[in-house]
């Protein structure tokens, strides 16, 4: 076995440290070289003897680190050994020639030497930024936990920053992690000094344990996401390009100076225009328009401000750009011309970094996922300054994933509901891949049900805190509902209580919320503004259904079946009489059930979802792949014979539902076996498809049911035509035999009348004219809805196929004749005789072979 071989030689005994690196084989301790010089060999050979399995002092090493070169080759090998008061010793053994023999001492290399991660470099992407840490088995750690990092370190410890070979970062982004104590602070210092260029420290808190390192357990309150956001900042600043001032202009640690020139000739002075800030680069919208300026500055008890300064607004409205900046707590002079100057210098600095607008949350581009707190993206990506209002939403963070896990996550399994609403949570993200439109599911059921605790475990995947969790009111104008919409963008809106919206608005803000763009608007110059945009899926709750909610106002609204197929109604009753729960995983009852439900997210949020969108930042292709996999299998499994495109079309939502659920659990974000998701999801499909009808057009049987109420409700505004009195047949488009007599007395008992009824050959009819039609179909089209009669068989014709014309009175009139039979037209017999039993185990779906299931 070659000393180069992936295998390492010390792997015989012990536990694996660092790539195949252990304890070495006792095979008893070599000679020391009598030698005090030699040639140090910086690449193993194949046909080098092996490393010293113990050393004299201090026996076997407990872990062993191999630092290679960029071609994978041993440089050297760094061991640690425990000494028995717990402290440790890191020694080194390198390899060197004395004249024909290789031999291992226990030395350091000679300066400078290689750093420790050369071959992560090599491998990486050219433009893939470099984390510095502090020792061989944080930057193991660190390339576990920041994965778009290329982790390194050098050899030698905090006071060796000065011999360590820096020239392979050359080039390089550097953001350098230390340890939480006094040297490790000063050896990041050192390091930066020391020739890692383009670099910039990671500021830690204060309180972190004394020596704390990304190898170590996180400790309370410091979570792997806030390293992750304080890692993502510094990146930013080892980003930074150079400024260049507009001339006359001096910007330094005391504020923003313009020099004026002394009259007649004189020496001139500068003059203060603000408080100090940092110019930290210039942005601009992903379309190249927008452009603005950023800048930092404390403001007056030392909080830091980033604001985005546009020049537009310069141009036009200088005085609210200082204004605001003001308010911010920036000094700006307010003399006339200082304003006007300060001003100047903002419209004219200009600074090579770049950054991307954005103001909505979501994809900015295939690798850039913006969220109000923070920007996940892939090592490559421009920075990205998100613009809108971070306070209006509830992206927070608090407590643990793990705890989420253990709290929300784990009691899902066994509640369909509850894994649903959860499952859904992911769906944001992927919406992109599966779905060409928005939408959402509303959560319909009794007060104290446990809807409030299905939003809020659902909410607690993006993010809590507010008086709702994550979620939001109903309650709201159709502008504001816009601007809720465009802040949760590819994540999850959820809106509270259906019956705060007015009945005759809750229509058209469904509509207006799947199709994702609000209203069009002009500008004063009469030219069209840019439109908000969005992509949501939307999870409502209330105690009406949105058709019940349209028809309880003044207007009594039909919703429209397109509505209903964007807003799909979920009953939050499980059937096990327990609410929305079929398993209390041994609470005492449904209401403690809830209550821990609540309590856990309301202290443990906002860490699942940006988990599972780094995931997909990290396999970009894979993840797309497997969720249109998940999409099409779900899709097969849920078909069946006879149903209609109403039903594939919700189908494909509750399709990314249960993607989405399973790629969650795929990930580890969720503890949930393969197929829960799925299974879940299913049920509540074909619990929702048997309400509302698989076979034939929901607005088919909203025709039939809308005929038959109005037959039965106002029967009293039909005139009776007696049989004796009407024609012996009924007759064809050139009219029908007159009556022998009058009808009076088979007159309406009401003075708006619908039409007459009538018995002909042994069949009772309602016969309508078209004016008592187009009343009781109103929102209807009358020909499809005529159709759907027909095709249902409760109308009939003239032997031409067209309406009948019938002699009732002195005067033929064109009827429609509609069978009476219609009064007994039962919606829920028939979706009960279209429906499809299927007996299946709730988590033993087969994803991985559709064509299986």
């Amino acid at each position: 076995m070659g000393i180069n071989d992936k295998s390492d030689p010390f792997a015989a005994v012990g536990r694996a440290v660092s790539e195949g690196g252990a304890a070495p084989t006792e095979n008893g301790p070599a000679p020391k070289s009598k030698a005090a010089s030699g040639e140090w060999v910086p690449a193993v050979p194949d046909d080098a003897p092996a490393p010293r399995p113990s050393h004299n002092g201090h026996g076997k090493p407990s872990a062993v680190w191999a630092y290679r070169d960029s071609a994978g080759r041993v440089i050297h090998y760094v061991c640690r050994f425990d000494n028995a008061d717990g402290g440790k010793e890191i020694l080194p053994q390198t390899l060197w020639r004395e004249g024909r023999v290789l031999v291992w001492r226990w030395k350091a290399a000679p300066a400078p030497r290689p750093l420790y991660g050369l071959d992560r470099l090599a491998a990486a992407q050219p433009a893939a930024p470099v984390l510095l840490v502090e020792g061989e088995k944080t930057a193991d750690a660190a390339a576990k936990l920041l994965p778009a990092f290329v982790a390194m370190t050098w050899s030698g410890g905090s006071k060796a920053t000065g011999k360590a070979d820096w020239a392979a970062l050359a080039g390089r982004r550097v953001v350098i992690l230390p340890d939480a104590d006094t040297p490790g602070r000063e050896a990041a210092e050192a390091a930066l000094a020391a020739g890692a260029s383009a670099a910039a420290v990671v500021q830690l808190p204060a309180d972190l344990p004394q020596g704390w390192d990304c190898a170590d357990a996180f400790p309370s309150g410091f979570a792997l996401a806030d390293l992750q956001e304080r890692v993502a900042a510094a990146l930013v600043a080892a980003s930074a390009g150079e400024m260049k001032l507009p001339h006359g202009f001096r910007l330094d640690g005391n504020g923003l100076w313009r020099h004026e020139s002394g009259r007649d000739g004189g020496a001139g002075h500068d003059v203060r225009l603000s408080a100090p800030f940092e110019v930290l680069g210039e942005a601009r919208d992903p379309e190249g328009g927008g452009w603005a300026v950023l800048i930092r500055f404390a403001d007056r008890d030392g909080r830091e401000k980033v604001v985005t300064v546009k020049r537009g607004q310069l141009a036009s409205e200088a005085g609210a750009v200082r204004a605001a900046l003001a308010s911010a707590g920036l000094y700006v002079n307010f003399v006339r011309r200082c304003a006007d100057r300060f001003a100047a210098f903002l419209a004219e600095v200009a600074h090579s970094a770049r950054f991307t607008i954005a103001d909505r949350t979501g994809w900015l581009d295939a690798s850039r996922f913006v969220l109000p707190a923070q920007v996940i993206a892939g090592p490559d990506a421009e920075p990205v300054r998100f613009d809108g209002d971070a306070s209006a939403f509830h992206y927070a963070q608090a407590g643990q994933l793990s705890v989420w896990q253990e709290r929300i996550a784990l009691p899902a399994i066994r509640n369909r509901l509850l894994l649903f609403a959860v499952s859904l949570a992911f769906v944001g993200p992927v919406m992109r891949w599966l779905l060409p439109e928005g939408g959402g599911f509303h959560l319909c059921g009794a007060s104290s049900t446990g809807k409030t605790s299905l939003a809020l475990a659902a909410g607690s995947v993006w993010g809590g805190g507010g008086q709702l969790g994550f979620g939001h009111t109903w309650r709201a104008t159709g502008n504001a509902l816009e601007g809720v919409a465009h802040g949760h963008s590819e994540t999850l809106l959820i809106l509270d209580e259906l019956k705060q919206v007015e009945p005759h608005e809750a229509g058209a803000a469904a509509y207006a919320l799947a199709t994702g763009q609000g209203k069009g608007r002009s500008r004063q110059d009469g030219a069209l503004r840019r439109r908000n945009e969005w992509r949501v899926l939307l999870l409502s709750t209330g105690e009406l259904t949105l058709t019940e909610h349209m028809a309880s106002g003044p207007r009594k609204e039909r919703a429209f079946t397109g509505q209903e197929l964007r807003f799909l109604n979920l009953s939050a009753d499980a059937g096990a009489g327990m609410g929305a729960w079929q398993c209390l995983h041994g609470a005492d009852s449904a209401a403690v059930f809830s209550d821990n439900l609540k309590r856990a997210a309301g202290q443990h949020y906002g860490h699942a979802g940006p988990a599972f969108v780094r995931a997909l930042v990290s396999d970009a292709e894979h993840w797309q792949a497997e969720a249109k996999r998940l999409h099409a299998a779900f899709m097969l499994k849920s078909k069946r014979d006879g149903d209609s495109g109403q039903i594939h079309r919700a189908a494909l939502r509750f399709a990314a539902v249960a993607a989405a659920g399973e790629m969650a659990a795929a990930m580890g974000i969720v503890p949930w076996p393969v197929g829960a998701a799925a299974a879940a999801v299913l049920d509540c499909f074909d619990e929702w498809a048997k309400g509302f009808g698989r076979k034939g057009l929901r607005e088919d049987r909203q025709v039939l049911v809308t005929l038959r109420d109005a037959c039965q409700q106002s029967q009293a505004r039909f005139a009776k035509v007696p049989s004796g009195k009407a024609n012996a047949e009924w007759g064809d488009d050139d009219g029908a035999s007159p009556a022998d007599t009058s009808n009076r007395e088979g007159e309406a008992r009401a003075l708006s009348t619908l039409g007459y009824v009538h018995i002909y050959e042994g069949v009772d009819y309602f016969l309508f004219h078209d004016a008592g039609v187009a009343e009781i179909l109103k929102g209807f089209d009358l020909k499809s809805a005529v159709g759907a009669l027909d095709k249902a068989g409760y109308l009939k014709y003239n032997p031409n196929r067209k309406k009948l014309k019938v002699r009732v009175g002195p005067t033929p009139q064109s009827l429609h004749a509609v069978r009476r039979s219609i009064l007994n037209y039962d919606e829920d017999e028939e979706a009960e005789a279209a429906a499809v039993v299927v007996l299946r185990e709730s988590a033993a779906l087969d994803l991985d072979t559709p064509a299986g299931w």
